[in-house]
């Protein structure tokens, strides 16, 4: 499971550059962009913590940065995706994000 977990990391950093490009590009202001992106990947998922158990644990896995974090761990933990899935999950919000930013782009720039 090692270099899969290596694999992953790479990967994770990969969609996290991509992630931040895509929100600067749909803000076009970077200190919003910078900010969107910390309150997305390190403050909603505190968030959903306070949150009850049951509720919380239906929604923490599908978070960005969590679904990430899934692709770089070694087995299965509970209320967790696998490795797969964290990809799945994650490369949908970056594309999501990527597909948003080409739209308003071509909108605001044209």
């Amino acid at each position: 499971g090692v270099p899969g977990a290596v694999l992953g990391a790479a990967g994770y950093l990969t969609l996290v550059g991509l992630f931040a490009m895509a929100l600067g590009a749909i803000l076009r202001n970077s200190a919003a962009g910078i900010a969107a992106f910390a309150g997305i990947m390190f403050v909603i998922p505190p968030l959903i913590s306070i949150l009850p158990s049951s509720i919380a644990n239906s929604i923490d896995p599908y978070l960005p940065s969590n679904a990430g974090e899934a692709m770089m761990r070694i087995g299965h933990h509970a209320h967790t995706l696998s490795p797969g899935a964290g990809l799945a999950v994650f490369a949908a919000y970056v594309a999501l994000a990527i597909a948003a930013a080409s739209v308003l782009l071509v909108r605001r720039d044209v």
